[in-house]
């Protein structure tokens, strides 16, 4: 993919390509797609950054307007962020334009931290040798807005699960350098160790970024989602599990004080006879869920390899709208189970809703992938087991309801 070539307006600004000749090294191989993600984001951006920083000096003031307003640029973009670009771009491979981004998004997270402290030693000494640093701490922001407005880009072709976490790191990068420079407005920063609690909150969300937590690229984002799910599957299974092994609960006559003091260690988290038959129905679809977070591991990566290997398209097409599928699932999960505890009656409203939805989820997904021609045999067959087991389950499952109602 191109990087971005926007043409350039007569009374566009040169803050971003003086922040370059500062930030950046001349010798670097990617200096044009720099500049030109730089360039584009300025124009997306206008004035959000520098609208009233003249110099090289600003006052603790500018730099928390100046940063006000970019994150309410940002904040603004959260519903872009909700969804994947229309066509991905890329799986393993990175395209050279998202590389550029995630370059630039670590020199600025490098440079606001390496920035950080030495503002915050110094403004406690003199609050005009501090304003040279304070340039520092907007250059590595000014980068770093344009970068996560380049991921944010449907031309940058990154799923939904990049720009999140992308504008997550972002925010929390900016939003904690706009605290500490308030620390300085109203000189709460001189006040004991407030200032170097200020700091450690930008070193760490700038970790983020610089200890490489955050993933790169469409393969690595949608990856770590899909373990996130398949944990949380686990850990709602084993928790359940548990309650369920207790067996149903004693009703026999305990005086009123035991039963008290039951409540309160919470030994009432046991199903009733009744309960039990719907929990372990409701149980073997958690499984259900987990097994669906498994095939779409394997199918990523099939179509990821199809994808990369033809440079089709369709196949492109095809994985964003398994990871769209694979999402309803996954965060389905804890939905469901949060209406798993006891007691499940006498209302069950809200669980025979979401136990329909989570199987409908599950087998949507399912029918999906039968739909994709020449899958392994491995993927249809799971695909096939799958689907049958969560129309079995949500059907056994109403109907214990039913029972436990009569």
């Amino acid at each position: 993919m191109e990087p971005f070539q926007p043409p350039r307006k007569k009374n566009l600004t040169t803050t971003i390509e003086s922040i370059l000749i500062l930030a950046l090294p001349l010798s670097n191989t990617n200096w044009i797609e720099q500049k030109s993600i730089l360039f584009h984001a300025k124009q997306v951006l206008g004035d959000t950054i520098m609208e009233t920083v003249d110099d090289r000096k600003p006052t603790n003031d500018q730099i928390v307007a100046a940063l006000s307003r970019l994150v309410a640029h940002l904040k603004k973009q959260h519903d872009k962020a909700n969804t994947s670009a229309p066509l991905l771009s890329h799986y393993r491979e990175l395209p050279n334009d998202v590389k550029v981004a995630y370059d630039l998004l670590h020199k600025g997270a490098s440079m606001v931290h390496a920035t950080s402290t030495k503002y915050t030693l110094v403004g406690k000494i003199s609050i005009e040798d501090q304003r040279i640093l304070a340039a520092d701490l907007l250059r590595g922001c000014e980068l770093i807005g344009a970068a996560t407005q380049s991921l944010l880009e449907d031309s940058s072709g990154c799923s939904r699960s990049v720009r999140q976490t992308v504008l997550k790191a972002s925010l929390a990068i900016c939003v904690n350098v706009i605290h500490l420079a308030e620390s300085f407005q109203d000189q709460t920063a001189l006040e004991e160790n407030i200032g170097a609690q200020k700091t450690g909150a930008v070193w760490e969300s700038c970790n983020t970024i610089l200890n490489k937590l955050l993933p790169q690229g469409n393969r690595n984002a949608i990856r770590r989602d899909l373990f996130s799910w398949t944990k949380e599957c686990q850990d709602t299974m084993e928790e359940f599990q548990e309650m369920i092994d207790l067996g149903p609960a004693d009703t026999g006559g305990e005086d009123n004080v035991e039963e008290e003091d039951d409540d309160f260690f919470g030994d009432e988290d046991q199903y009733s006879e009744a309960e039990l038959p719907i929990a372990k129905e409701c149980f073997a679809l958690l499984k259900c869920s987990r097994g669906t977070m498994k095939i779409t591991l394997e199918a990523s990566e099939e179509l990821g390899r199809r994808a990369t290997e033809s440079n089709d398209d369709k196949f492109f097409i095809l994985l964003g709208q398994l990871y769209d599928y694979s999402r309803e699932v996954g965060e389905g999960v804890t939905d469901f189970g949060s209406l798993l505890y006891p007691p499940l009656l006498p209302s069950t409203k809200d669980l025979e809703a979401q136990l329909r939805k989570q199987a409908t989820a599950i087998i949507t997904l399912q029918d999906f992938l039968l739909g994709i021609d020449s899958f392994p045999a491995k993927v249809t067959t799971l695909a096939n087991t799958l689907r049958n087991a969560a129309t079995t389950r949500q059907k056994d499952a109403l109907a214990a309801i039913v029972a436990a109602k009569n």
